[in-house]
């Protein structure tokens, strides 16, 4: 009755506030879970984790673009390819790119996933267990700004506990919103 979820709804586009505007920072990335996205059949628990990864594959692929064209390329363009192979590198190092396997085993195993199995289609898995899957994809995708709105709805103890542990050590922003009385985010507020 404090207004909470209508200050979500407004901040994620769903209600338009009765006075002033919402405005994010240039380049800010703001992550919400949102319970209705569609997940395609054909679709492995592990493609969806994964995809929240995409701009970094789509990097490694122009990366590979260069490595082919530096085969034919004249000084000129083989210094522009490795000065821009060098730039792409940094950034997935930065990223910890070539730790997405362990990261998403890590995230999977901590919220109860990968019991279901990684390769299992997501058309296959009930409501609850897509959210999980779509949270877990959001927290992998690590957004300046996370917005949680009851993110324990489908969450045992156990992965209350971790998600708990998870945002303590959060580096960016979160906004979280629960009415679950018996779990005590109070430590996150300052």
């Amino acid at each position: 009755g404090e207004g909470k979820s209508t200050f979500m709804s407004i901040i994620t586009d769903k209600l338009m506030p009765d006075a002033g505007k919402i405005e994010w920072a240039k380049n800010v990335s703001v992550g919400y879970l949102d319970q209705h996205t569609v997940l395609s059949k054909g679709m492995s628990i592990e493609d969806v984790l994964k995809s929240a990864f995409d701009g970094l594959f789509t990097m490694e692929q122009r990366m590979n673009e260069i490595c082919d064209l530096m085969g034919e390329a004249s000084p000129e363009e083989l210094e522009a390819y490795m000065e821009e192979l060098g730039t792409i590198q940094e950034m997935l190092d930065s990223h910890d790119f070539y730790m997405i396997d362990s990261k998403v085993e890590e995230v999977a195993r901590a919220l109860g996933i990968l019991d279901l199995g990684l390769d299992r289609d997501v058309t296959e898995l009930s409501g609850g267990q897509r959210t999980k899957i779509l949270m877990a994809k959001l927290l992998l995708s690590k957004p300046d700004i996370l917005l949680l709105d009851e993110p324990t709805n489908y969450l045992d103890v156990n992965h209350i506990e971790w998600l708990k542990r998870y945002l303590q050590e959060y580096e960016n922003a979160f906004f979280l919103i629960s009415h679950d009385i018996s779990i005590d985010f109070t430590h996150f507020f300052i």
